[in-house]
């Protein structure tokens, strides 16, 4: 379930999200990918479907390499259900129910993580 009791997004799925998504784009390529995983895709299928530069296509596709949720052969890219596939799943529901809610997330981590870095150099009263 990719809610807890309380309503919100599960702590798995905003850890999933903060260490491996930094975009929406990630997100939209992983889906059109898992949901046409019969299919291998090229980077330039990719950006013609996404439209987008073919170069940042497959960028975005090496991403997903690495997390092991794509398999590459001969130039071509497939959804790998890996070790995060079911997270990936899980995140794909609630993306599609509550969009602006998951895309809010993606987007607010770069600030999260320079309001932390700027309050570890606050001075703190004993």
């Amino acid at each position: 379930m990719p809610f807890d009791d309380s309503g919100d997004v599960t702590l798995e799925i905003k850890n999933f999200i903060r260490k491996h998504i930094h975009s929406v784009t990630l997100l939209d390529v992983l889906f059109l990918l898992k949901a046409n995983e019969q299919r291998s895709w090229t980077p330039e299928e990719v950006s013609l479907e996404m439209r987008s530069n073919p170069g940042y296509a497959r960028s975005q596709l090496l991403e997903l390499v690495a997390m092991d949720l794509l398999r590459e052969e001969n130039g071509s890219y497939r959804y790998h259900n890996g070790e995060l596939g079911e997270l990936a799943g899980k995140l794909e529901v609630l993306y599609s129910t509550r969009r602006s809610t998951i895309t809010n997330f993606i987007y607010s981590q770069p600030i999260d993580s320079i309001r932390d870095f700027a309050n570890a150099f606050k001075i703190k009263k004993d």
